[in-house]
């Protein structure tokens, strides 16, 4: 198996480009939803499945994918889920009603898998201490690019060429990534053997480590929050603040900032300044204290552009704060077999956030209120896992839970 090394600015590259696949792959088409909506003469519920059907098919195809990756290689795996990705981006281009365009997003999503999944087992290969967390800072930072940048692309793409130049700006993507994993080389050092026993022995070892549980909860909560503004807001905004699609695009924006923001603080280390694990847990309360306060805001002043966006701003600020150090401590605890860990970690969050989105859709885009019921009880939650996995973190191995 080839092993040469690749660079680290160039892995760093990769892999930030690799994340970023899976996110703008929903953000770049949101701003368009009322208008698809009308285009395939459905619900705003019907065509918010699309999004919610391809996170459902982005998580099953890890377990796949991950497996897979640690027995035969990264480069394989990615090779067969981009090439996925690619007659996905293809097939949404052609979609004439409803139900082809959602099988086009289940392959585009089952696709993307192999992409976010294996940009973090290379993180795992190639890196270890301070330098894993500051590479899945960088990679975490990239993932939050993508919503800053992509709704502003998008409605403006939506705006002069119609909602499927946003689809085309995906093949596009998908081109310019083929072009960049010919100069990949191989991370994996020692393959996994693919046994049916190995397999079950190692996810039941990651499914029971207390660690995992509440980081995968904890990421899946964080991430759904950033979804679910995604998927409600064009709603709230256009069709009951009666705002254009470009207005939604640069709250978007805002959204995304304050997200990428956050995954910057990680980047400031002060021996004054809070470890990791403390921003853990001021992240968590601060966003449940946002949230109570976009429920004050919606019983007494109502659905503004300001009483939504505020509390959000804040939420995705702590969001992007929790979010590497969350990633890093879930995907780390087995690198010997990084692949599997990596699939079973980035299913179960992503079922969360699935879940998540699949409860949004039922929630009223014309008052603030249950939007922020909803977001007080995911921040509660988060205060919920974090805690727990910090006693975990700081029992030592083997001492007897208190």
């Amino acid at each position: 198996m080839n092993t040469t090394a690749n660079h680290p600015r160039f892995l760093i590259f990769f892999i930030c480009m690799l994340a970023s696949a899976g996110q703008l792959a929903i953000d770049i088409y949101v701003p368009a939803l009322p208008t698809m909506a009308q285009y395939f003469q459905t619900s705003a519920q019907a065509i918010q499945s699309s999004v919610t059907i391809y996170l459902m098919a982005y998580a099953f195809g890890q377990l796949l994918f991950g497996p897979l990756a640690d027995a035969y290689g990264r480069k394989k795996i990615l090779v067969l889920g981009m090439l996925m990705f690619t007659c996905g981006c293809l097939l949404t281009l052609t979609a004439n009603n409803l139900e082809t365009f959602i099988l086009a997003r289940c392959l585009q999503g089952f696709g993307i898998a192999a992409t976010n999944l294996l940009a973090k087992a290379i993180i795992t290969d190639s890196f270890s201490g301070m330098a894993l967390i500051h590479a899945f800072t960088y990679m975490a930072i990239a993932w939050g690019l993508a919503p800053i940048l992509a709704p502003v692309i998008g409605a403006h793409l939506q705006t002069a060429f119609g909602w499927r130049s946003c689809l085309t700006f995906l093949l596009i993507y998908s081109f310019v990534m083929w072009a960049v994993l010919t100069r990949y080389r191989e991370t994996l050092k020692q393959p996994v053997h693919l046994s049916p026993k190995t397999l079950l022995k190692n996810a039941v070892m990651v499914l029971k480590s207390p660690v995992f549980q509440s980081c995968f909860l904890a990421q899946g909560l964080c991430y759904s929050i950033l979804l679910v503004f995604n998927i409600v807001g064009p709603f709230m905004v256009q069709e009951t603040l009666h705002k254009p699609p470009t207005y939604f695009g640069y709250l978007a924006l805002a959204i995304g900032l304050m997200y990428f923001l956050g995954g910057i603080s990680n980047r400031i280390h002060h021996p004054r300044l809070p470890t990791p694990e403390q921003r853990l847990r001021i992240g968590a309360r601060v966003m449940t204290g946002a949230a109570v306060v976009m429920l004050i805001l919606a019983l007494t002043v109502g659905l503004e552009v300001w009483t939504l966006m505020l509390p959000v701003l804040f939420m995705a600020f702590c969001a992007g704060a929790m979010y590497p150090t969350l990633m890093a401590k879930g995907n780390s605890i087995f690198p010997h077999i990084a692949g599997l860990t990596s699939a079973i970690l980035g299913f179960a969050l992503l079922l969360v956030s699935s879940l998540m989105m699949g409860l949004a859709g039922f929630v009223p885009f014309h008052s603030l209120t249950p939007m922020a019921i909803f977001f007080v009880i995911v921040g509660l939650t988060v205060v919920s896992m974090v805690g727990k996995l910090l006693h975990h973190l700081e029992t030592p191995a083997g001492a007897p839970a208190a």
